[in-house]
């Protein structure tokens, strides 16, 4: 995101001999989205249409649930729900049917008129998004047939709104117990659909302006965020594959502990699979919003460098001398006593990886900092300087020891069934395993000497580094706001505060959006 920007041309970074691997990606993202709208589409066009075209569905939904439990057949699975039919194919009938979706499905019968029209209308307007929404991401498609890519492209931008607004709406007269997923899903509802909308209209004023640079990353950007429904549905299946012994409800917390940062690395990857590596570019100017972001960043460095000596002080007490949560009131009154004392034993039994975790993520967080403030500097034709070098391989060492070292207690930790942990160790180890992505990305950057994506994955690990420290922060946060002794029981306000650890990835994303890879190469 530098502010130096002279017209030169660009060396290519990617071999043209590698292209079907970003086509590939694209193509799998959207057949998979297309098979998901489909799902919804008949699922809205059957069991949502329900209430509007007979009488006594409540009794018919409560009738069908009672045969279900009676007789989990695919047959009767299939008659109650076609997408709950198309699930369990992936496992086995009596992981859903045992689960609470089967009164959740009562209650979707039995709720007021206004709360299903504004549902179904949900669901329609978001099939288009999910049929067509990933087709526009498809380079060939762009290059060969730029009126269909508009055609897709202007449906999307269309409906996106709408059927945002339309969840908004639904989320407005719903209470958040009245939700499969509960409080948890209405907060990341609210997030997700507020970025979509923000990036549909950025999309289309960059359009405007004619940054198509700018423009493709707001959509991705945008569609990722579309991705929340799409996706829980999609790792309620793949959790199962592999943890078939922890039940649907378990499950479905750990889904919500990792959707976030799932649907963001996917928007970043068709922010990837759309840049030109492998022919030479014209350097595009620096608009005035990337500019504008850029000084603010640089003149508050002291800020930062004070927020993240502060979360320094947080690890070491409670992550390096301490034994995480179980050390804060906060997390006594939030999270169940099962998961304070098994992360407890666990940070207990390996006293030398967690030193190593607090010492090395905060040790990290502060060196990428000062690197990643010194080559904003850099003018972006500069070969890295020795000194640079060196804070980038140490800088590198310090992430994989903290990625390492919180993939093995996430693992420790673990999950077990019946919710007694929660969502377990999900936050240590898909964090863990996050940082260590990026550290290996980041080498491979450093190795070519590529500033603009050396930058960009500094960008990320940067807000992968605090997960630690900000859970606790979050909870000391949460305690506050009047959340109701069942949603705390049930989980909520842990998945809620270890969610919300992975927000800062939005302005990774955004950084990836406006920064120097996507002007070089967009």
């Amino acid at each position: 995101m530098s502010l130096s920007s002279p017209s030169s041309t660009l060396r290519t970074g990617r071999s043209a001999s590698f292209n079907w691997l970003p086509t590939l990606y694209v193509l799998l993202i959207a057949l998979i989205m297309s098979g998901t709208g489909w799902l919804a589409l008949r699922e809205g066009s059957t069991r949502y249409l329900l209430p509007f075209r007979t009488d006594h569905v409540a009794e018919q939904a409560s009738l069908q649930a009672q045969l279900l439990r009676q007789h989990p057949t695919m047959e009767n699975i299939e008659k109650y729900s076609p997408e709950l039919a198309t699930l369990t194919k992936g496992t086995d009938a009596r992981r859903f049917v045992d689960s609470k979706l089967i009164e959740h499905g009562v209650y979707l019968a039995r709720m007021p008129r206004l709360n299903q029209i504004l549902l179904t209308a949900h669901i329609f307007t978001g099939v288009a998004c999910m049929l067509l929404g990933g087709w526009q991401f498809w380079p060939a498609l762009r290059q060969r047939f730029m009126r269909l890519h508009r055609l897709i492209g202007g449906i999307y931008v269309l409906t996106v709104p709408i059927s945002v607004l339309l969840s908004f709406a639904y989320l407005a007269v719903t209470a958040p117990h009245n939700l499969y997923t509960r409080l948890t899903a209405w907060v990341a509802l609210w997030l997700f659909g507020t970025v979509a909308l923000w990036s549909v209209g950025s999309a289309v004023h960059a359009l405007k302006q004619r940054r198509i640079h700018e423009h493709m990353g707001y959509m991705a950007l945008s569609f990722a965020c579309m991705l929340v429904a799409p996706m829980l549905r999609l790792n309620w299946v793949m959790l199962a594959w592999l943890f078939p012994h922890i039940d649907q409800e378990t499950l479905s917390l750990v889904t919500m502990g990792i959707m976030m940062p799932e649907c963001l690395l996917i928007g970043y990857g068709l922010i990837q699979a759309n840049r030109q590596y492998d022919r030479a570019m014209t350097r595009r100017t620096v608009s005035a919003l990337p500019g504008a972001l850029l000084q603010g960043f640089q003149r508050a460095m002291p800020l930062w460098y004070a927020l993240a000596a502060g979360l320094l002080v947080i690890s070491l007490t409670h992550f390096a001398a301490g034994l995480g949560m179980s050390g804060t009131e906060s997390a006594r009154k939030l999270v169940n006593a099962a998961l304070l004392d098994r992360e407890g034993l666990v940070l207990q039994a390996h006293t030398g990886v967690r030193i190593v975790f607090a010492l090395s993520s905060s040790l990290a967080l502060l060196l990428g900092l000062h690197l990643f403030n010194r080559l904003l500097n850099l003018a972006p034709t500069t070969v890295l300087a020795g000194s640079l070098k060196a804070q980038a391989r140490m800088m590198l060492m310090l992430s994989m020891m903290a990625g390492a070292s919180a993939t093995y207690l996430g693992w420790h930790i673990g999950l077990a069934p019946s919710q007694q942990w929660l969502s377990g160790g999900t936050l240590y180890t898909t964090s863990g395993l996050l940082i260590l992505l990026f550290s290996a990305v980041l080498t491979g950057n450093l190795v070519k000497g590529h500033l603009a994506m050396l930058k960009e994955s500094l960008a990320f690990l940067l807000c992968l580094l605090p997960f630690a420290p900000l859970l606790l922060i979050n909870l000391w946060v949460l305690q506050w706001l009047p959340i109701p002794a069942d949603y705390i029981q049930q989980g909520q306000g842990y998945v809620l505060a270890a969610g919300s650890c992975g927000t800062l990835m939005f302005a990774a994303m955004f950084y990836a959006v406006l920064g120097q890879a996507s002007r070089e190469h967009g």
